[in-house]
């Protein structure tokens, strides 16, 4: 066999494979090396050399389906073994993978689903077969996007940049339907305190309807059968000395119906309680003393730290809907506890548990999911321009 000479020309077609590090797919570069070494000759017999000016030529109009490719750098890599040394010429491609496919085929579209699945928050609570039938529909095109993702890709042993967004968009999607369930569930709880509340005011209402006509009985019996015996019963003083008997008289300040109150703290709950205590004293001067033993003690506690009575301004209408003006103080005194008291002052407004989970999860589930893209983005992208 003879060597070829100098001025032989060889032309080889080649069709190569390039093992590809995955962890930053679909953010990620890829370097392909392309070595030729002889394995029959040694250096005494063989050597390559890389043609001096523009050694490797590239169609100017390249296009790859997926890649674009950056640049490339040639180099030599002889090796020594113990039958001699032997040439090799090596260079390497850089490539770098599109990214506008993949936004446009998986991350606007996960994005799109996850957005879906927070609109079962602004749906009715008892809105149930919509509620679930999206949830469900969400999960399961979720699933089934990131089985597709996952098919195209070889099976690897490591966590690439894809399986973590579509983690997290499955985890925030499942996040939305468990939230529902939650809701479902706060929804119920506050419908059988309603119930509750609603049997003990019947209950008391019943109570207090037994205990005024025992009371209209027995005034009705003491008008017939002791009168006659009024006139005996004198005061030590001379006067008549009347003693009005009240047969539900052993609470004279209300205190069970201050209770009741508690219980069924509403504005109308609140003017029936007032109303029932005060017909208890028939004349207006009578009333009139009652509330002032009552009120006037209370006064001295309504004073300012200085000195001076600090009156309290009741304002009818609310100006301040949306909690800005307390907002605005709580940005100038910004401290746990005022943060506290505006956080429990703005979810006051929303008088059920289920209402204010699912008012919660409108501001939660998207500053989540937000921050997620700002972590995820800043961490790969920096990887990436790293690893360049």
């Amino acid at each position: 066999m003879s060597l070829l000479g100098p001025g032989t020309k060889l032309e080889i077609s080649l069709t190569l494979s390039c093992p590809m590090d995955l962890k930053l797919y679909p953010l990620d570069r890829q370097t392909c090396q392309l070595r030729m070494a002889s394995y029959g000759w040694t250096t005494d017999d063989l050597v390559f050399l890389w043609k001096d000016g523009d050694p490797v030529q590239i169609v100017k109009k390249l296009h790859l389906p997926r890649f674009t490719l950056e640049k490339f750098f040639t180099d030599y890599c002889n090796s020594k073994t113990n039958t001699g040394e032997y040439s090799c010429l090596r260079v390497d491609l850089r490539f770098k993978r599109e990214f506008s496919y993949y936004l446009i085929q998986i991350y606007i579209p996960c994005c799109m689903l996850v957005i879906v699945s927070w609109v079962s928050f602004w749906l009715d609570q008892n809105a149930i077969p919509a509620r679930v039938s999206l949830g469900v529909t969400t999960l399961l095109t979720m699933a089934t996007q990131t089985s597709g993702i996952n098919a195209s890709l070889p099976p690897v042993s490591y966590t690439k940049a894809i399986d973590v967004w579509t983690g997290v968009c499955l985890t925030f999607v499942f996040g939305a339907l468990l939230e529902f369930a939650l809701v479902n569930y706060a929804s119920r709880s506050d419908m059988h305190r309603e119930n509750m509340k609603k049997q003990q005011r019947r209950q008391w209402e019943l109570e207090q309807a037994a205990l005024e006509a025992a009371a209209a009985s027995q005034d009705h019996l003491e008008d017939g059968a002791t009168f006659p015996m009024k006139p005996l019963m004198r005061h030590p003083s001379g006067h008549h000395h009347h003693h009005h008997h009240h047969p539900h008289n052993n609470d004279p300040l209300g205190l069970e119906k201050a209770r009741q109150c508690e219980i069924h703290m509403t504005p109308q709950t609140a003017q029936a309680t007032c109303k029932s205590w005060l017909s208890k004293f028939p004349t207006r001067s009578k009333r009139i003393d009652v509330v002032s033993r009552i009120t006037f003690p209370l006064k001295p506690l309504m004073r300012h730290p200085s000195g001076h009575h600090h009156h309290h301004h009741h304002h009818p209408h609310n100006n301040d809907p949306l909690g800005l003006e307390k907002a605005r103080q709580c940005e100038i005194h910004m401290t746990p506890q005022t943060a506290q008291a505006t956080c429990k002052s703005w979810l006051s407004k929303f008088p059920t548990r289920s209402k204010r989970i699912d008012v919660v999860s409108r501001i939660t589930f998207p500053l989540v999911f937000a921050l997620f893209n700002l972590v995820y983005w800043s961490t790969y992208l920096f990887q990436e321009e790293e690893k360049d």
